[in-house]
């Protein structure tokens, strides 16, 4: 049924331009709301930025109580006193692995042996260096924060090992042959070793081949919604 409305056109005529009208009042709302969602978005990104933060350091206190709770019951078991290497060695793995306590007043794996003043204060300014970095980085890298905190753990284990005693103590030894008279042997070495070791890698990695994205700048796609 038809008739006439005020402007002389039909009711049937109107009903298209009325849906069309809501449809487009719809899409105005909806632009305004979306920089309200977009924020509450980005909002979720610093907590994740803040649990990864967390986690970091837990690993970091795990592997720093590790190293040290190990160093102190090997060098008891192996009878490694001040000056003097371990008064005897374990065989874990004949003709691989051994414990066997050593002083090494070098680095990680024995390099720069001799240098022990320039030693403590280049690993104290990088540890110090280090936590900076784990702390202001605004990465979301899973990656990024797990060597950091595994690096700076062995670096504040060895560090602490400086200072008591001016050398590291070294328990893991990996062989080939026999123990006694091994035909090749890398340097004696700890948890905090393995540790930098590991988290230098993750950190590396992370640089060459891991996404990149921040918890404060990331593109939006058109229309205010999150990326997945």
């Amino acid at each position: 049924m038809s008739g006439p409305d005020g402007q002389g056109r039909p009711l049937e005529a109107r009903a298209p331009e009325a849906r069309a009208s809501e449809v487009e009042g719809a899409s105005a709302d909806a632009g305004r709301r979306a920089p309200g969602a977009g924020s509450r978005a980005g909002g979720a990104r610093p907590a994740g930025l803040r649990r990864l933060k967390l986690v970091a350091f837990v690993l970091l206190g795990t592997m720093l109580a590790a190293d040290l709770v190990s160093k102190s019951l090997l060098m008891d078991s192996l009878v490694l006193r001040e000056g003097r290497n371990g008064e005897r060695d374990v065989d874990l793995i004949p003709g691989f692995f051994a414990l066997q306590g050593t002083w090494n007043p070098g680095v990680t794996f024995g390099m720069a042996r001799g240098y022990t003043f320039e030693i403590l204060v280049l690993t104290g300014a990088a540890t110090l260096a280090l936590l900076t970095w784990l702390v202001a980085t605004r990465r979301a890298s899973r990656l990024l924060h797990v060597g950091l905190g595994l690096i700076i753990s062995g670096a504040l284990g060895n560090l602490y090992d400086r200072i008591r005693w001016s050398e590291v103590r070294d328990f893991f030894l990996i062989y080939l042959g026999r123990l006694e008279k091994p035909d090749w042997t890398w340097p004696n070495f700890n948890v905090a070793d393995a540790c930098i070791v590991v988290g230098v890698g993750l950190v590396i990695w992370d640089a060459l081949f891991g996404l990149h994205p921040t918890a404060s700048k990331r593109a939006a796609p058109p229309g205010g919604g999150e990326l997945p």
